[in-house]
């Protein structure tokens, strides 16, 4: 599919685990980015995610510039640094660039245990007490439902 092709399979047509980390990091991107893989909406430089994220990666400023803005800046900024570097060791234009499956599941492992702190200097959010209420209001639910679904033998 257009956009989550890696550049390797559209080559050779042959389907590798470092395609489908490819493809993954297209995904990953997509997540914390709110864009599509191809957005034709977009004027033709930016268009193709990856193409658009690849000069974006390269500065660690830039990064505030990719995420989902309907996010308004709640985030922990340590988190989104390693998100996207994730995501952008995925989409290396060299399949031998990319991690294996076990790298990438041992970072997001990694990134899904770090806790998130609204009121620390560390991460992007305001100080605003309207926000971090909200933020703990969106945490107890993500939570509740993670023990329903735990209880119901479903793991997330």
């Amino acid at each position: 599919t257009d956009g989550y092709c890696a550049p390797d399979y559209a080559m050779t047509g042959q389907l590798t685990f470092k395609s489908d980390i490819y493809s993954f990091g297209v995904v990953l991107l997509e997540l914390i980015t709110r864009r599509k893989a191809i957005d034709t909406t977009k004027p033709r430089k930016d268009q193709n995610l990856v193409g658009w994220a690849r000069p974006l990666f390269k500065d660690r400023r830039n990064f505030p510039k990719m995420v989902d803005p309907l996010l308004q800046g709640q985030y922990p900024v340590s988190g989104l640094y390693q998100a996207l570097a994730i995501s952008a060791m995925c989409v290396q234009e060299q399949p031998s660039m990319r991690p294996v499956v076990s790298d990438v599941v041992s970072a997001l492992n990694f990134l899904a245990s770090s806790k998130y702190d609204p009121t620390s200097p560390s991460s992007s959010s305001s100080s605003s007490s309207r926000r971090r209420n909200t933020y703990r209001d969106d945490e107890e639910k993500r939570q509740d439902l993670s023990k329903e679904t735990e209880s119901e033998g479903n793991q997330i």
